[in-house]
């Protein structure tokens, strides 16, 4: 089954620079995968091919009236087994995650928010590992 894994929460946050983080790992961990970036500066939009034999979509941006959808449809048409973004809490956001649903199987993961910036940097770290880990990679 494709999966689509939603690091979910307010604004600002962390979602976005967890992804990056996230990103990071997957070129370290896998480098000799097939990266196509759509967009590359604060935030990132790339489909990852030859992941195990699996294709991954991420995208970072995940604030209301971002490329979020635009996004989420590119990686749908690519047929990618794995999505990674982030949504908020709630609204259109969560909706255009919903909206895959079938075929993928939408995993919502909390963004965990800490009081200080290099905690939240830590956390952040942490959050990153652990979407590795829960998606098989």
């Amino acid at each position: 089954m494709k999966t689509l894994f939603a690091l979910q929460g307010a604004g600002a946050t962390g979602k976005s620079d967890t992804l990056i983080r996230l990103y990071a790992l997957i070129k370290v961990k896998y480098p000799n995968a097939s990266y196509r970036e759509f967009h590359r500066g604060r935030d990132v939009k790339v489909i990852i091919d030859r992941v195990d034999g699996k294709k991954i979509g991420l995208e970072s941006q995940g604030d209301p009236n971002s490329r979020l959808s635009d996004s989420l449809a590119l990686f749908k048409s690519e047929r990618c087994d794995i999505i990674f973004c982030a949504c908020r809490s709630s609204g259109m956001t969560v909706n255009f995650v919903n909206s895959l649903s079938p075929p993928y199987k939408a995993i919502f993961v909390l963004q965990t928010r800490v009081n200080t910036r290099s905690q939240q940097s830590s956390s952040n770290d942490k959050m990153a590992d652990m979407l590795m880990h829960i998606s098989g990679l």
